[in-house]
């Protein structure tokens, strides 16, 4: 059964979005979650609610969006927000980074909106791991080759996000609400999910 915590009030998710802890095979481990996409923070984060008022904090796998302090920050957010915002989605969740988000491949209507968002030139694929995802790899080329989104720029404004950070040195936090999703009362029971491996998992309580 999937570990559940408890999610009343606004929690401040700390850690950079590149730090992901990887939690053995991704292939071996993904397990499926359905509902329907809340909110969008950014051009890789969003937010999932559950028929059963389980929210879920995602951060898309294998790739990656610019910085909100960074050029095209905005319109990468607008993109994932028309793919994505108040449809039903599919995550196929592989691992759980450092700030406790679930790291998913989201799938909408049968397309891969990872893999969208890096042909429609709104993000890298991510270079978080040892290997890039190489399955990527060729959309981000013709995206590049083709100057869409991101790659249409003045060349000083393409700067990968895990270089920005470092050269820009901040931080990374995002704030979650509580009752995404949700209209009127400030206090609706909306809860927390992320995901952990099997044998972490504790009874719902």
């Amino acid at each position: 059964m999937i570990h559940r915590t408890p999610f009343a009030h606004q929690a401040a998710l700390k850690g950079s979005l590149l730090s992901v802890l990887l939690l053995g095979s991704n292939t071996a481990m993904a397990e499926e979650i359905t509902g329907q996409v809340v909110e969008v923070l950014d051009g890789d984060t969003l937010s999932l609610l559950t028929s059963d008022d389980w929210q879920i904090h995602v951060r898309l796998a294998n790739i990656d969006a610019p910085n909100p302090s960074q050029p095209y920050s905005d319109k990468a957010r607008q993109t994932l927000s028309a793919l994505a915002l108040g449809k039903r989605a599919t995550l196929k969740v592989q691992a759980r980074d450092m700030a406790g988000r679930s790291v998913a491949q989201v799938f909408i209507e049968g397309k891969d909106i990872n893999r969208e968002m890096v042909r429609r030139g709104a993000a890298w694929v991510a270079h978080d791991h040892a290997a890039p995802p190489v399955h990527l790899l060729p959309d981000e080329a013709v995206a590049k080759r083709e100057r869409r989104g991101l790659w249409s720029q003045p060349k000083q404004d393409i700067v990968e996000p895990w270089v920005w950070s470092n050269t820009k040195q901040q931080g990374q936090q995002t704030m979650v609400s509580s009752c995404a999703g949700h209209s009127g009362t400030p206090d609706c029971p909306v809860r927390r999910l992320n995901w952990v491996p099997p044998d972490e998992r504790q009874p719902r309580h």
